[in-house]
């Protein structure tokens, strides 16, 4: 039987994490999705290391294994805008190099919606690059459903999906 668990995340996982998170940033460069950059090393441990200071960072393990990481935010208002108190925004959902296909994905925005339902909140909402459309149909196929377009202000910036789901 195969053991899934989430906990917080912590500064002795930032070498992992930074492994989690440069696996999902070349699979995205490989599908044309530039949204965490184009090329180059990807994210540095110091980047992780600040981002697990400062934010509510989760690791996802199978069977011991720290196999993906992401953030949930109460508010995300650069790409929402201000909103009522009512949804938890996931960030950064990364699944490690090997371990795609295996449900993770689901799981990790199962565990959100759960926490954000215990936090008395309705939606789980989350963001992607509009034109990468087998990220957007992949949220599509888990119940979430768009409900908006944000556009970058500065020239040459992204189109973002926004998606939603109950949380209950």
């Amino acid at each position: 039987m195969t053991s899934k668990s989430i906990r917080r995340a912590t500064a002795e996982d930032v070498p992992v994490l930074t492994q989690i998170r440069n696996d999902a940033h070349a699979k995205k460069v490989a599908h044309g999705d530039y949204a965490w950059g184009k090329e180059g090393g990807g994210f540095s441990e110091s980047w992780v290391r600040n981002n697990v200071s400062q934010k509510e960072v989760y690791i996802v393990e199978l069977d011991s294994t720290s196999v993906g990481m992401f953030s949930l935010d109460l508010d995300d208002e650069r790409h929402w805008g201000v909103q009522e108190p009512i949804a938890g925004y996931v960030h950064g959902l990364c699944v490690r190099k090997g371990f795609n296909g295996r449900g993770l994905g689901n799981f990790m925005l199962d565990w959100c919606a759960n926490r954000v339902s215990a936090l008395n909140r309705r939606f789980v909402r989350l963001d992607c690059a509009a034109h990468n459309a087998k990220l957007c149909t992949y949220y599509e196929l888990l119940g979430f459903m768009r409900v908006g377009l944000y556009r970058e202000p500065e020239p040459g910036g992204y189109v973002w999906s926004l998606y939603e789901k109950s949380a209950r």
